[in-house]
C-alpha cells in the first residue's frame, strides 16, 4: 500500500511536467501552448513541495512554504489567460499581467508570516503537528491557523469569479467564429465549458476535504487520491490544449450590429446575392469543408464585413448557418437518393467537420 500511495504522489507532478516540456517543445511561436505549458508547469511545482510535505520532508519544505502558497494563486489566471491568448491577438496578452498580481502579494505575506513573525524552529513544528490532530494553545499557532483558512477561501473565491469568465469568454468567441467559418470544431472553445464543469466538482469537493481533513489514518490516502484526480484533469486540460487551433485573423473585424448601413444600396446587394446564390448552388462551394466568410468574400469580390451584413440582414443568420443550410439540403436529398450512405461517409461528402455537427445541423436544420 505504500508503495501504491508513493507512485501516486510521484505521479501527481511527473505527469504534468512532462506533459509541460512537450507542449514547450511543440509551441515554436504559439502563445497560448506556452501558456498552458507554465500552467502545467505550476501545477507540477505545487504537487512537488506537496510530495515533501506529505512525505514530511519539513526541512526541505520550509524555504518553500511561502513560494508553494503564491504560486496556488496562478492556477486560475493561468487558465484564464490561455483562453485570453486563443480569443484576442497577442499583443493584448501583455496587458493581462495584472492576473498575477494575487500571487505575489500572497508570497510578501507568507514570507512575512512564514519566515519573520514565526521562527524556524516554530513553524517546523507547526508544520509537523498541525494535520495531525493537535491543539495548539499559543497565539502565534493560531495565526498560523487562521491564515491557512484565509488563504484556502481566497482561492476558493478567486476560482469562482474566474469561472464566471471561463463561461462567458468561450461563448463569445464561438458566436464570433460563427460569422466566420462553416466548421468551427478545431477552434471553438465549447469544450472548455464542458470541462471546467466537471473540473470545477472535482476541484470543490477536494478543496473542502483537503482543508477539513487531518492527514492521519485512513484519510491519508484520500488526501493522495484527491491529489491524483486534480493532476489528471489538469494534465487531460493540457493534451486537449495541445489539439486546439488558433485563427489568424481579427474576428473583431466582422461585428455585423455595429456596421454601417448607407453602402449597402439594393442594385449592389442584388448583384452580390446572385453571385452567392451561383456559387452555392451552381459550384457548390458549400462542400468545401474549410469554406470560409473570408474566402467566399474573395472569390465574390467584397470584403468580410460587408458580405457578413449582407448574409445577415437578407437570410437572418450567421455564416455558419448559411452555409449549413446547404449542406443539410444536400445530405437530405443524398440520402433519398443513396440510402446505405453511412454518416462517416455523408460527413465527409457534404463538408462537414465532424459527424456530430452534422447531427446539430439536421436537428436545427
Amino acid at each position: 500500500m505504500e508503495h501504491v500511495k508513493l507512485i501516486l504522489l510521484i505521479a501527481t507532478f511527473l505527469f504534468p511536467l512532462v506533459l509541460s516540456v512537450a507542449l514547450f517543445m511543440d509551441s515554436k511561436n504559439d502563445t497560448s501552448r506556452k501558456i498552458m505549458a507554465f500552467a502545467l508547469l505550476n501545477t507540477s511545482l505545487i504537487f512537488i513541495f506537496n510530495y515533501l510535505y506529505l512525505q514530511q520532508d519539513y526541512s526541505l519544505y520550509y524555504p518553500l512554504h511561502s513560494y508553494n502558497a503564491a504560486i496556488q494563486y496562478l492556477i486560475f489566471p493561468l487558465i484564464y489567460l490561455y483562453i485570453k491568448s486563443i480569443v484576442f491577438p497577442k499583443e493584448k496578452i501583455a496587458s493581462q499581467l495584472l492576473h498575477f498580481l494575487p500571487a505575489a502579494l500572497m508570497f510578501l505575506v507568507a514570507s512575512y508570516i512564514f519566515y519573520i513573525y514565526t521562527n524556524k524552529d516554530d513553524m517546523l513544528y507547526f508544520l509537523k503537528n498541525n494535520r495531525q490532530g493537535v491543539n495548539f494553545v499559543e497565539y502565534k499557532f493560531f495565526v498560523l491557523k487562521v491564515s491557512r483558512y484565509v488563504h484556502l477561501i481566497l482561492i476558493a473565491l478567486q476560482g469562482v469569479l474566474y469561472s464566471m469568465a471561463f463561461f462567458r469568454i468561450p461563448k463569445e468567441y464561438d458566436e464570433k467564429l460563427q460569422n466566420e467559418f462553416s466548421n468551427i470544431d478545431s477552434f471553438s472553445l465549447d469544450w472548455i465549458n464542458k470541462y471546467l464543469l466537471s473540473f470545477a466538482l472535482i476541484v470543490a469537493g477536494g478543496f473542502l476535504l483537503y482543508a477539513f481533513l487531518p492527514l492521519i489514518g485512513h484519510y491519508f490516502p484520500l488526501i493522495i487520491g484527491i491529489f491524483f484526480i486534480f493532476s489528471a484533469y489538469v494534465c487531460r486540460l493540457g493534451i486537449l490544449a495541445l489539439k486546439q487551433q488558433r485563427i489568424e485573423i481579427n474576428l473583431d473585424e466582422i461585428d455585423v450590429a455595429m456596421t454601417p448601413q448607407p453602402d449597402l444600396t439594393e442594385i449592389k446587394d442584388e448583384i452580390l446575392i446572385r453571385k452567392l446564390t451561383d456559387y452555392m448552388e451552381i459550384k457548390q462551394a458549400f462542400l468545401q469543408p474549410d469554406i470560409s466568410l473570408t474566402s467566399v468574400s474573395k472569390e465574390l469580390g467584397t470584403n468580410r464585413t460587408y458580405l457578413s451584413t449582407l448574409i445577415n440582414q437578407q437570410y437572418g443568420v450567421n455564416f455558419n448557418t448559411f452555409i449549413n443550410q446547404y449542406r443539410v439540403k444536400y445530405v437530405n436529398e443524398y440520402i433519398e437518393n443513396n440510402p446505405r450512405v453511412t454518416k462517416e461517409e455523408l460527413y465527409h461528402l457534404a463538408g462537414f467537420g465532424s459527424v456530430s455537427t452534422m447531427n446539430r445541423a439536421l436537428k436545427n436544420g
